[in-house]
């Protein structure tokens, strides 16, 4: 084919997005998670067919990508071996990264700055004239302090102790019924025993829908990690940075400030970001 295609993936806990370049066209896609260390095989099949959807806008196929530019930014791969072991998986050529790698250069259009993302998971990054530093972004059983997955499982582990009747000024907080009616009539350990990151993110928006005490609580929490995340990628104060993520959306809607000093909106996102560095490939 005499054009080139530029193609840029962003994959997470929450699904996969496609843009593809063919000249001054585009064509864009989504589809479900692709999280490549907590489920590799669906992340494949998520990736390839959110591709095969864009790619009908061209009327063209898998067997079409050779000589095709593309950047995949995926979550999970910032383990060691992780992005080469699933670039080998995949039907097509690929330069597979960290999803936090397209982000900051969706975000700062490939400047310096630094993002936190509070997403299912959550990463810190930063580039400077050091380079890149990063922090965070290790997965909910050891990590993602801040993140809506975090947030949902810590509103749960504090329910457990208001239920044990050890925080009686909680007791009649909005949240605890809120919570226990998210939960369908499960127990909250009975939910915990199975649940995925995304299960419990999907229980985070509620501590943003209530002004209590408790709320305030955990949303006060966030601002402390995102606070000592700030300090250990080496932000500088003032200086700017972004806050992305469905959870960082609702933060920065709320930060005020000093806390808000230097907060700015991206240029753009990461799939922005994995079409800029796809481009940028000779």
């Amino acid at each position: 084919m005499a054009e080139r295609i530029d193609i840029g993936i962003d994959g997470g806990g929450s699904g996969c997005r496609v843009v593809a370049s063919l000249g001054d066209r585009h064509a864009r896609a989504e589809g479900g998670p692709a999280n490549v260390a907590t489920d590799p095989a669906a992340a494949e099949a998520a990736i390839r067919e959110t591709l095969l959807s864009a790619l009908r806008s061209f009327s063209l196929g898998l067997e079409d990508l050779d000589g095709a530019r593309i950047v995949a930014g995926l979550a999970g791969c910032r383990l060691p071996g992780i992005a080469d072991q699933f670039a080998m998986r995949l039907p097509f050529l690929a330069y597979v990264v960290d999803d936090s790698v397209t982000a900051l250069e969706g975000a700062f259009g490939g400047g310096h700055g630094t993002l936190v993302n509070l997403g299912t998971g959550a990463f810190f990054i930063r580039k400077d004239a050091r380079g890149v530093t990063h922090h965070g972004g290790w997965g909910l059983v050891l990590g993602d302090e801040g993140s809506a997955g975090w947030l949902g499982r810590e509103a749960l582990r504090q329910l457990m102790t208001i239920e044990d009747g050890s925080r009686a000024a909680l007791q009649d907080d909005p949240l605890r019924p809120a919570l226990w009616a998210a939960l369908g009539g499960r127990h909250p350990v009975a939910f915990a025993a199975k649940a995925r990151p995304e299960d419990f993110a999907a229980l985070a928006p509620l501590v943003f829908e209530f002004d209590s005490p408790w709320a305030d609580l955990l949303r006060d929490r966030i601002v402390a990690i995102v606070t000592e995340g700030l300090h250990n990628v080496g932000h500088p104060e003032g200086t700017p940075w972004a806050l992305t993520g469905g959870l960082g959306q609702r933060l920065a809607e709320r930060l005020t400030g000093a806390q808000a000093q230097g907060l700015q909106a991206t240029q753009g996102t990461a799939l922005d970001g994995a079409l800029s560095m796809a481009r940028a490939l000779p």
